[in-house]
């Protein structure tokens, strides 16, 4: 099943680490707008002050997720079940809406170079760069907002800055006027530059040149702003207003599901039948989860409104707020109980309705908000006198998480009993920090303030990690075992590789191939003796490799060997159920065995594609068979039903040589000929046999495929930069180069990046792994590399320029 999520915040990346450890066998895709992977929200503040960055925001995905970057959904067809961007389509077996909300303005901002919202790292990144030597006027007071305030009075650049709000509160309107003028003394006497206006709104404005010159407010002007709008979101969801049911969001049941069973909506652009939208992080992954459990078929009621629990940590109080589902800020018979103290900077206000407690916001409190999240939950009467009874701190201490009941003494009696001694240990025991991220940092302090014994610390984190090598072990071990069990279409059993091995005197250096190869594919040494059996496991899978429009270098280069290697006899040995190039059978023969293989290992085979695909004249510039079908359909039928699709080469890769310019043909690589992304490419002239060889290693041991960068390649393999792990490198740095052949440099083996070498832009791991058993690779024989793993542009202009033109560089390398 291909379950695609639209959208690049928190709610997908939930999705996509929930839905891979459930069911791993499902393929997912995440299809974003934004140009960075999903990232984590809370934290766009650090952006503003610079305090982390964009990577270090970023949310972890499982390996095997797809991701679309760049890509905006804007059409949604239900009936063929694809979504569209601008330049591409997607199908899908299951759709999950995830766009969030988009922000309000109180009037239009496009193209106006001082006025922005607060809702992405592009609005972080706006705000940081332009606020220098600007009146900042902040309009909309709620948590972002006083995030936001609190995090502009750390940076030096604004003149002043104005939190504006059209009414006489902050926060929230339940909040009392005591607790108002509190927060509003301490964020004015924190900063001199800080002034908070309550009944105050821009009346008129003046702009000249795409640039708000001044703002007039009813109680002043204000010259050289800035303007923030936080004043509020809507649901996003304009793609879905011609395909969907809508009211404010895509209307939805218990269960996140749309008017169309296949389509799912979740988080601020999902409406539930009463009404309610979700706007915290909770609310929102508690909805994740029952998409997930509908859309995986398990039992569960879907989801429920319950009382919530939401913090606010800014300059120097700390804001708690607990409400009940029952709440109605305009129910005329809730009551109100307040209790101050000046000395504390603390405000506890508690509502209530018929004796129960519907709603408490605290500043600075010491209330153990659990209890009354409970006491809410309960439905219970309450007395008065309680409150005033615990007011004082409680033996658990304050709340540092308030999503995962995370209280300050409980996480103190974990680290020291587990020894935890950073962020990363502490998730085995507690999920404080990682459910919305907004008290990562606090929790983090915690940790380090609270001391340990290191050596029992070391000894313990040891133990974890042993037990955590030993769980994935057993894990890979399962699925070898596994493999054992599928039905295997050929006669050769492990014996004939071991044989071989054994007939050509090469057990030694078999085992050197199996470390090598371990060690090429970042496992632990612990894993060489899983990585051979699950050599001897190769042949179970069935292989259809087709020979398209290229020269049958990748063929050419693992079968022809008059002393056979082990890389040779790895690749023999591997079930290649139809290869034209080397298939015995020919003719109607072979297209029985094609015919055979796509009907009875539907969704088992794996699909290796070596060569391009001519797309002009309707594919007619390859015909294969004796029915003459072109390249393009050929490929299309085969792929169709592959549990895995491998572009073998440069030219399967984007077309390669073959689409060089002027590219008659019309030639295009396996991704763009089957308009799919889920592509993994193996690009290189030729394609090194053991990225093969680990790549199919990686599918039989961890049931996925491996990890892949932008381009879909294994970053295992194509994760390096060619000139950092070349031999010549030295001379490179110290000016050492070829400058004709035959030189003086050329004989003591000089740098060739002036003779054309493209080495620092080239993304493989020939110079790690190199060729013929590791003997040697071009830049090692003399011949400077022309990225042939890059495609076409390798042809186009790598190869036939030597030191590239400033143009001609990729975007990365620019200076």
């Amino acid at each position: 099943m291909r379950i695609v999520i639209v959208g690049g915040g928190i709610v997908a990346a939930y999705m996509a680490n929930a839905l891979k450890e459930q069911a791993s066998e499902h393929e997912v895709l995440i299809v974003s707008k934004e140009p960075y992977p999903p990232y984590d929200r809370i934290h766009l503040c650090s952006l503003v002050n610079g305090s982390q960055s964009i990577e270090e925001i970023a949310l972890p995905l499982p390996s095997g997720v797809g991701l679309e970057l760049n890509a905006e959904v804007v059409q949604i067809d239900r009936t063929a079940k694809r979504i569209y961007t601008e330049s591409s389509a997607f199908a899908y077996d299951i759709l999950v809406i995830a766009t969030g909300s988009k922000p309000r303005t109180l009037f239009g901002i496009k193209g106006m170079k001082n006025a922005v919202t607060f809702r992405s790292a592009d609005d972080s990144a706006c705000i940081a760069e332009r606020v220098k030597g600007k009146n900042v006027v902040m309009l909309g007071v709620g948590p972002i907002g006083l995030e936001l305030l609190d995090t502009l009075c750390t940076l030096e650049g604004p003149e002043k800055i104005y939190l504006v709000s059209r009414g006489k509160h902050l926060y929230d309107k339940a909040m009392t006027p005591a607790s108002i003028a509190m927060m509003k003394r301490i964020y004015e006497e924190a900063d001199p530059r800080v002034e908070i206006l309550l009944e105050e709104e821009i009346v008129d404005k003046t702009v000249e040149g795409g640039e708000i010159t001044k703002v007039v407010m009813k109680s002043r002007t204000i010259e050289n702003p800035f303007l923030i709008f936080g004043v509020g979101i809507t649901p996003s969801a304009d793609l879905a207003k011609e395909v969907l049911d809508m009211d404010r969001g895509i209307l939805v049941d218990e269960h996140m599901r749309s008017c169309d069973p296949s389509i799912y909506a979740v988080g601020e652009v999902a409406q539930l039948p009463d009404g309610y939208i979700a706007g915290r992080v909770k609310e929102c992954t508690l909805e994740a989860d029952a998409a997930i459990a509908s859309i995986l078929g398990k039992a569960g009621e879907g989801f429920k409104e319950f009382v919530t629990i939401d913090g606010l940590k800014v300059g120097s109080f700390l804001l708690a707020d607990v409400t009940s589902t029952r709440y109605n800020p305009k129910d005329s018979n809730n009551e109100e109980i307040v209790i101050t103290s000046k000395k504390e900077s603390r405000v506890d206000h508690y509502i209530t309705n018929d004796d129960r407690l519907v709603r408490f916001i605290g500043i600075n409190t010491n209330i153990d908000v659990m209890a009354l999240k409970q006491m809410m939950e309960s439905g219970e009467k309450v007395d008065a006198a309680y409150f005033y009874a615990n007011r004082l701190v409680s033996e658990r201490g304050k709340l540092i998480c308030s999503c995962a009941s995370g209280y300050e003494q409980d996480l103190v009696e974990i680290i020291q009993t587990n020894c935890i001694e950073s962020f990363g240990d502490l998730k085995p025991f507690s999920e404080a920090g990682r459910v919305c991220g907004r008290c990562k940092k606090d929790v983090a302090q915690l940790i380090a303030d609270t001391p340990v014994d290191p050596e029992a610390a070391a000894r313990m984190k040891a133990e974890r990690e042993e037990a955590a090598k030993a769980a994935e072990l057993a894990k890979v071990q399962h699925r070898i075992d596994k493999f054992n069990t599928l039905h295997p279409k050929n006669m050769i059993a492990s014996e004939n590789l071991e044989e071989a091995i054994s007939a050509f005197d090469m057990n030694k250096e078999y085992n050197r191939w199996v470390s090598m190869i371990t060690a090429n594919m970042h496992l632990h040494p612990d894993y060489e003796p899983l990585v051979s059996k699950g050599v001897e496991q190769l042949n179970k899978i069935p292989i259809i490799w087709l020979e398209l429009a290229d020269c049958t270098g990748n063929s050419e280069g693992f079968i022809k060997s008059a002393h056979p290697k082990v890389d040779d006899l790895i690749l023999r040995y591997i079930s290649l159920d139809y290869h034209e190039l080397l298939m015995a059978a020919s003719g109607d023969q072979s297209e029985s065995v094609l015919d055979s293989i796509i009907k009875n290992d539907a969704g088992r085979y794996i699909l290796m594609v070596e060569g391009a695909i001519p797309m002009g004249m309707d594919g007619k510039f390859l015909r294969i068979g004796p029915k003459g079908e072109t390249g393009y359909k050929l490929l299309k039928r085969v792929a169709e039903n592959a549990a895995a699709v491998l572009s073998i080469g440069s030219c399967a890769f984007d077309g390669g040589v073959v689409a060089a310019e002027p590219n008659p043909t019309g030639a295009v690589g396996v991704a763009e000929a089957l308009g799919r992304n889920d592509i993994i490419n193996l690009p290189g002239c030729p394609v090194n046999p053991i990225n093969i060889v680990g790549t199919l290693l990686h599918y039989i041991m961890f049931d996925e495929l491996p990890k892949l960068d932008v381009k879909n390649r294994p970053e295992w393999a194509y994760g390096f930069r060619v000139h950092d792990n070349c031999e010549r490198r030295g001379h490179y740095d110290l000016d050492e180069f070829v400058l004709e052949w035959g030189d003086e440099g050329a004989k003591k083996g000089w740098c060739l990046f002036k003779m054309g070498c493209k080495g620092p832009y080239a993304d493989l791991n020939c110079s790690l792994v190199k060729f013929n058993e590791g003997t040697s690779w071009p830049v090692q024989a003399g011949h400077g590399c022309f990225a042939c793993g890059a495609g076409k542009i390798a042809f186009d202009k790598y190869a036939n320029h030597r030191p590239l033109a400033e143009e001609d560089k990729p975007d990365e390398e620019k200076s």
